[in-house]
């Protein structure tokens, strides 16, 4: 009988700590959020559309592909990457998704033509996962302070006050 009860209580524990997000809060658009572009506002009527008129997105070397953490740096040391999950990130249009190793991701990013960008409002889902959970709060740290981004075909470079990620794009 005790099994069973520590069972049910797992099971709860676990479709708590994946709840989804009600329907009301994802806005009338379904929860997309228009693409600000630096310099100009977004209104309904002359928000930028997440694709330009070749049918990509205003920054095709970043946006629609998988980026998995290769490398970090925290507060100028180099950190080792833990755990069996990869932690990466997504951008498309103003939205960045991905996981941080054990929970997933989501906020917004404005990226900008000038090589600067600014993340946002990262929020997380809540389970805990022993022994990436030091690692994941700093990811997350470094991702919202990241100031500056580079790219090529395979690298995505951001860097901060706090130190620096560096992911790859043909890492699955």
């Amino acid at each position: 009988m005790k099994l069973l009860s520590v069972l049910s209580f797992m099971l709860m524990l676990l479709l708590v700590s994946c709840k989804s997000e009600p329907e009301g809060e994802q806005g009338a658009t379904g929860g997309e959020s228009p693409v600000v572009v630096e310099g100009q506002e977004a209104s309904p009527s002359t928000a930028p559309s997440a694709l330009d008129s070749s049918g990509q997105g205003q920054f095709p070397d970043i946006e629609g592909k998988e980026w998995v953490l290769a490398k970090y740096t925290y507060n100028g040391q180099p950190e080792r990457i833990l755990g069996d999950s990869p932690v990466y990130i997504g951008i498309n249009g103003n939205q960045l998704t991905g996981n941080g190793g054990c929970n997933s991701l989501q906020g917004q990013v404005t990226l900008k033509k000038d090589g600067t960008l600014d993340i946002s409002g990262v929020s997380k889902t809540k389970k805990i996962c022993a022994g990436v959970m030091t690692q994941e709060v700093r990811v997350i740290e470094l991702l919202e302070g990241a100031e500056a981004y580079k790219v090529n075909l395979v690298f995505l470079e951001l860097n901060g006050p706090g130190g620096q990620l560096t992911f790859r794009n043909d890492l699955k």
